[in-house]
């Protein structure tokens, strides 16, 4: 089997809700999901061809610039995984890594568009000998995924309280808030008052998260965490800037709520420091970004030796990347595993632009899906009506 083809497909769809004008303005930034903030979806799917009539897609982690994936896939990827077997997918992701390692391009949207061709060999090979990824990775451990509701937005107390008490009437039992607002003029009270009023509303038996996205330094995080400890938060998620590795370990080794961060790493280098200082307690490794399933096992490894709990982020990802990480997570030991990131709200790129349903959520859990390769197959349709190019 070759690979004959790679088609990229970069798409962007507008938020209805969102402001009709100026900039996108990403978090810690975002004053609120409904009147400013991303004013679109955008990610970057790739369909790997074969001489055999297979195919398989992938995706690419994006927040900005789908074509800036597509164009380094065409002119970077294509011409080094063409001719090529895609079984010897290690070899194809370490020549498309060394590529232009000596070049200074070791992280960002090299790293993101690496990661949609991976995912989409993954998808290739499962199909071709017809068996779901997760076998392919040696097996499931569990057929049912532990998932959390992300995220409870910026609002006021009572409304924020509203919604996770629906939260839990749909049967979770673990969700998300993001807090922050003192970013945006509102005072560290407001995020406290926020976090008091689910508790009040759902009580103790609900594991809360909070995610400030980068909102703190060092001081105000370690402040910030220890008003959260009184409400007994499952963990504080990427309470400073990702690139603050000092912060992060002062913080951690402050606060006894667990410091949980790296969705904004990229590959196996990124990670080590943050697992082997004990930066953080629990790692987020997004599987569209930090170089696919490939390398999320090597990362997932050095997690593992080194006792540190994995929650992989999928954020405003598509079906693609939720796909993948429903079929890595399944085959993670239940000691290192903890949750998987389940986006409740509905978006054209992670839901409608599949011909069938992927995550199907019951009473806390996701059913682990069994089809070929990812298991996902995207409409044609929807890939043509958002092409960004």
């Amino acid at each position: 089997m070759k690979i004959t083809g790679v088609e990229t497909y970069p798409l962007r769809i507008r938020r209805p809700e969102a402001a009709n004008k100026g900039p996108d303005v990403f978090l810690p930034y975002w004053t609120h999901l409904t009147k400013a903030g991303i004013r679109s979806y955008v990610t970057c799917f790739v369909k790997i061809s074969t001489d055999e009539g297979l195919e398989g897609f992938g995706e690419c982690t994006v927040r900005a610039a789908p074509e800036a994936h597509a164009e380094i896939i065409q002119k970077i990827f294509r011409p080094i995984v063409i001719g090529n077997d895609p079984i010897d997918r290690q070899v194809l992701w370490d020549r498309m890594f060394a590529s232009l390692r000596t070049r200074g391009h070791t992280e960002g949207f090299f790293v993101e568009a690496m990661s949609g061709i991976d995912l989409a060999l993954w998808d290739l090979i499962g199909k071709k000998l017809g068996l779901p990824v997760h076998k392919l990775l040696g097996g499931e451990h569990e057929n049912k995924i532990k998932a959390y509701a992300s995220s409870i937005f910026f609002g006021k107390p009572e409304d924020v309280a509203t919604e996770a008490q629906a939260l839990v009437e749909q049967g979770h039992d673990q969700m998300k808030l993001k807090i922050g607002m003192s970013s945006v003029g509102l005072g560290r009270k407001a995020d406290i008052a926020s976090v008091k009023a689910i508790r009040d509303a759902v009580g103790y038996d609900v594991d809360l998260m909070v995610d400030a996205n980068s909102a703190f330094s060092q001081h105000s995080a370690i402040s910030m965490g220890r008003k959260l400890e009184h409400y007994e938060v499952y963990w504080f998620e990427e309470p400073v800037p990702p690139d603050d590795l000092d912060g992060y370990i002062q913080v951690s080794h402050a606060l006894d709520v667990p410091i949980c961060g790296s969705e904004s790493l990229f590959a196996r280098y990124n990670f080590r420091d943050l697992i082997t200082k004990h930066a953080v307690d629990i790692i987020q490794p997004d599987i569209g970004r930090c170089g696919g399933i490939s390398e999320c096992q090597k990362i997932a490894a050095m997690a593992e030796a080194y006792d540190t709990p994995i929650a992989p982020h999928t954020g405003l990802s598509g079906a693609g990347v939720r796909a993948a990480t429903l079929q890595f997570v399944s085959t993670l030991p239940r000691e290192i595993f903890l949750t998987y990131e389940y986006m409740y709200r509905p978006t054209v790129i992670g839901n409608q632009i599949l011909k069938e349903p992927l995550e199907r959520f019951h009473k806390g859990f996701l059913q682990l899906p069994t089809r070929p390769g990812l298991g996902i197959e995207l409409s044609e349709q929807v890939l043509a009506d958002h092409r960004a190019i």
